[in-house]
């Protein structure tokens, strides 16, 4: 059977190093645990989801449909997953956290406030890792690259041949992104890197703490999702969060994009379901294909995937922006040049899915 890619967007063709393996219990388990802190927020994930690995994208690992698809994917009940604003890392909880363990005296100098998202997020993720069994996003954390996997960082310093590179990615720029990374990692750390929890990094990040904020700061920039600056509002402006559970979904130009819910969606007024003011910036994704214009019926070992939005990308975009370096098969052609611009600007540049 011809594997459908259906609606999300994350859908890449690797071109490294990775090996692909196939998931073990530990990960199974540990998806299983993720789905748990999801729908325990108020959430949904179909009954049928898990991990696909390799991915029929090309990608090492995706979600699908693992099971029999059951209760059966239809028009008016084509939601996979619903991920509640009270389990998304967000700017407001950054804030709220962070200024709760930082003293006010090193506010002054160093205000939260003129941070942008993504660095909140930054800052929020590593603290969170640090609490870790104290950590409402524990399940979140488990399931992302470790820091070994990612090789300490982000998946391109990992090259050791120049020659594997993708088209549109020269060598000098993986040394002008490991000097931004850095920067940014080591100033961040200086300001405030004392303050976070530390209890349950690894040894090799309480000895140079600007190494949980080099791993935070590579996840945020893969997987950090555009959304409205305040939940559900489509006039507030765009924000940054990280949103479990759907940010494990590959890409595809074709596919549908995610849906924040405003809390008044309502099935009379042509609405997909019938909201409450619960699931104000929910994010939600459907069965839907063809860039959410139609839908298709998901069997067993279909891949999820979604459109995020990113017509401005090219390779070294994203190449530069992946714990794992990957380039979309839109873009692989060998015909992809650079430009000479720095794409490793991670603390500003986010998916943009409206």
């Amino acid at each position: 059977m011809l594997h459908r890619f259906v609606s999300l967007f994350f859908c890449l063709t690797g071109i490294l190093v990775l090996v692909v393996a196939k998931v073990t219990k530990d990960e199974h388990k540990a998806f299983d645990r993720l789905v748990k802190a999801v729908i325990q927020e108020g959430g949904y994930v179909h009954p049928s989801i898990g991990i696909l690995s390799p991915a029929p994208s090309g990608a090492s690992r995706g979600i699908g449909m693992v099971k029999n698809v059951k209760p059966k994917i239809k028009s008016g009940r084509d939601m996979l997953m619903m991920v509640p604003y009270s389990y998304q890392m967000t700017r407001d909880l950054a804030l709220s956290t962070l200024m709760e363990v930082i003293p006010p005296m090193v506010l002054v100098d160093a205000p939260l406030l003129e941070l942008d998202d993504s660095a909140l997020l930054v800052l929020l993720l590593a603290h969170e890792y640090g609490l870790g069994k104290n950590s409402k996003f524990l399940a979140y954390i488990e399931f992302l690259p470790t820091w070994q996997e990612s090789g300490g960082g982000c998946g391109y310093e990992n090259v050791q041949d120049f020659r594997q590179l993708p088209t549109g990615v020269e060598p000098e720029e993986i040394d002008m992104a490991q000097q931004y990374a850095s920067r940014v990692s080591l100033g961040m750390t200086g300001d405030y890197g004392e303050y976070l929890a530390q209890d349950a990094w690894p040894k090799e990040w309480k000895d140079e703490p600007a190494l949980a904020l080099r791993w935070a700061l590579c996840v945020v920039s893969s997987r950090a999702t555009a959304a409205n600056r305040r939940a559900g509002d489509n006039d507030s402006g765009t924000g940054v969060r990280l949103i479990p559970l759907v940010d494990l979904a590959n890409h595809r130009k074709a596919s549908g994009g995610f849906i924040e819910l405003s809390g008044n969606e309502r099935i009379m007024y042509d609405d997909f379901m019938d909201a409450t003011s619960d699931d104000t910036g929910s994010f939600v994704v459907r069965s839907t294909w063809k860039c959410g214009t139609s839908r298709v019926d998901l069997e067993k070992g279909d891949e999820i995937t979604v459109n995020f939005n990113l017509p401005g990308y090219r390779a070294a975009d994203w190449f530069f922006c992946e714990v794992f370096p990957f380039v979309p098969v839109e873009l692989s052609s060998s015909t992809m040049k650079a430009n000479g611009e720095l794409y490793m600007n991670m603390v500003i540049q986010v998916k943009v899915t409206h």
